[in-house]
Order: structure tokens, then sequence, then C-alpha cells
């Protein structure tokens, strides 16, 4: 046996059958009697033949059967953060009983954003919250696959899916200035958010601005003016505590906080506790997206839940009806106030 890669010929002649047969063996072994396929196998085993070429069979088939997610994030920050965990596990309901698979494309913030998905083997793409601008958009374009995208951004003649963040983060100061909150602070994130402490940053997820900008119209629209905002290093529930701590004294401290996401809002609670303030006696919190921690925080948490997984389905299954030649239609998804123990009239 020489020291070159064994191929499909290689085992053919070794055999003494044809190619077809040996491609048989592997990818339609109905159509070969048990015997000869064991045989075939039995020499490809012993030639170190592993098999047809994946990425080549796939060129061949015209179909990969594999699915692109595009996220923003680092593999690593998007398996911690638990509202896109939710809107993958909505994917991935859809892409498993179709036989599919997902790639996991993370753009990081890095140079490399539009090679990463130039080169990447798949039957089309899932978007999750990238700039407009973004390399990769470009490139997903000029690659002429199938694509829909959630959040952001919307591109006419792609199926999109999501909420209007400004409207939704208004149902949360309506909310609170309903109950007689007039003293009123957000937590958001910045514009370029770091995924770990001195780590990497990509540009955060336009829907974080568009609700801090919705919560502060809506309260302007009814009287309220002065609101506090400030900013959490990244999404998480230990950056949103850092962040809230400042808000937890002084004379004029809030009676009221909305945070631009709940993984931030359960940090609130945490910043809440360690001040000794009574959650929603002293201080309510308001969230947003609807995480099942949520419910089950304490209090639980008032949100604007806006049904990520669901999301995650719909945006899975309009791609998979998209490779098959279908015309599915998206759109807004109407955001939900789920009012929980977290909120409560002002004390006097």
């Amino acid at each position: 046996m020489g020291t070159d890669r064994p191929t499909l010929d290689t085992v053919a002649k070794a055999a003494g059958v044809s190619r077809m047969t040996v491609s048989n063996a592997y990818n339609r072994p109905d159509q070969l009697s048990a015997a000869t396929r064991e045989r075939v196998l039995a020499v490809a085993a012993e030639l170190g033949y592993s098999g047809p070429d994946p990425a080549g069979r796939s060129l061949r088939r015209g179909r990969t059967g594999t699915i692109g997610v595009v996220i923003t994030e680092s593999l690593s920050y998007a398996f911690t953060d638990p509202g896109l965990v939710s809107m993958l596990r909505g994917v991935a309901d859809e892409l498993t009983p179709a036989g599919r698979a997902m790639l996991l494309a993370p753009m990081s913030g890095t140079d490399q954003s539009a090679s990463v998905v130039r080169d990447a083997i798949v039957d089309a793409f899932l978007i999750c919250s990238l700039p407009d601008d973004d390399d990769a958009v470009s490139a997903i374009k000029s690659r002429g696959l199938p694509f829909v995208t959630i959040g952001n951004p919307r591109i006419k003649g792609h199926p999109w899916i999501g909420v209007d963040n400004t409207s939704a983060a208004a149902l949360a100061a309506e909310h609170l200035v309903g109950l007689g909150h007039r003293r009123l602070a957000v937590v958001g994130v910045p514009p370029v958010m770091a995924l770990e402490p001195e780590g990497p940053v990509v540009v955060s997820r336009r829907g974080f601005a568009h609700r801090v900008e919705g919560f502060i119209a809506a309260a302007g629209r009814a009287g309220v003016e002065d609101v506090a905002v400030v900013e959490a290093w990244t999404n998480s529930t230990d950056a949103g505590a850092e962040a809230a701590r400042p808000l937890m004294t002084g004379r004029r401290r809030p009676t009221a906080v909305f945070a631009v996401s709940d993984a931030l809002a359960l940090g609130v609670l945490g910043a809440a506790a360690d001040a000794d303030l009574h959650v929603p006696g002293d201080l309510s919190v308001v969230g947003f997206d609807g995480i099942d921690e949520g419910a089950y925080s304490r209090p639980p948490l008032t949100t604007v839940a806006q049904d990520l997984r669901q999301q995650g389905r719909r945006a899975a299954a309009a791609l998979l009806s998209l490779i098959e030649g279908g015309s599915p239609r998206l759109g807004k998804v109407s955001p939900q106030l789920v009012v929980r123990a977290s909120t409560a009239r002002p004390a006097r």
C-alpha cells in the first residue's frame, strides 16, 4: 500500500468492483447485497479509506443540510445570553425534525466577518441582530443564498421578524408612570459592548439603544422629562448589578428602574438587595425579553416579553420554506407587558 491517500477509485480497483458500487456502499446501501457491501467496506477499512468527502458530496448534491446562524457576539458569549439561547432553541426546534444542522457564525467584532460567511458551507443564513452596514450582510447578499433576519437588519424583499423596540419599551414607561412613578432610571449598554472584561468588543445590538430611546420618549410624553441613564459594560446580570449600584443611594434615588434586558434587570434586583432596598416597596424594576429566569427571580420580574423562542421557530420555518422555493411572510411581533411582583406604586 503506497503513501498516497486512498480514493474511491482505489477501493474499487482493490475490491474488484465498479466505482458506483463503492459509492453505493456508502450512500445507497439498499442498492447492494449485504455481502457485497461488507466486502467493499472491509477493503476500504484495510486501505484506510473513510468514505466520500462530505464537502464534495454536498457540492454534487447542491445541498449541505446546514443552516448558518450569524450572530454579533462570540460563541462563548452566545451561550451566556439567555435571550439569545432561547432564540437558538427555537431555531433548533424547527431544524431538528427537518434533519438540518446549525452552524453558528459569530462576528465578534473582527475584520474577518465577511470571510466567515463567504466560506461557510451552508444552504441558507439566519441573520440575528447585525448592523445594517456590517460587511457580513453584504457578503451574504453577494452569495445569493436565501436568508431571513431576526431583529436587525430589515432588508427589503427578504423575510424579517422582530419587535418594534421603541414602542415595546414605551409599554414599560407607561406602566411605571401609570403606577405613579416620577423618578425613573434606565440601565442600558454602550454602543460598543465588551464581551468579557478586557476581552473583545462588538457593536451592540441596535435594539438596546432603541429601547432606551423608546422608554425616555414615552416618559416624556407622560410628563416625566428627567430620566437617569446608566450603562452596563456588557449585557449580563453581574454588569447590570454593577451599573445599578450608584442608583441605589442618595435623596433623589429613582423609585423605578427599567433595564433593556431581563439579564440586566436581574442584576438590578441584586443591587437593590445589596443596598437593603425592598422591591417593589422601595424600588420597582422592569426588564425586557421575557426569559424564563425572570419568572423565578425574587421577586418575579415584570418584563416586556417578546417570546424569542417562538421568533426563532418562525424564522427557521420561513428559511426552510425559502430553501424549497416558498414565499413565506413574517413581520412584526407584538410584545406583551407581563406584570409580576417587581413593580408597584411608589412608597409615599
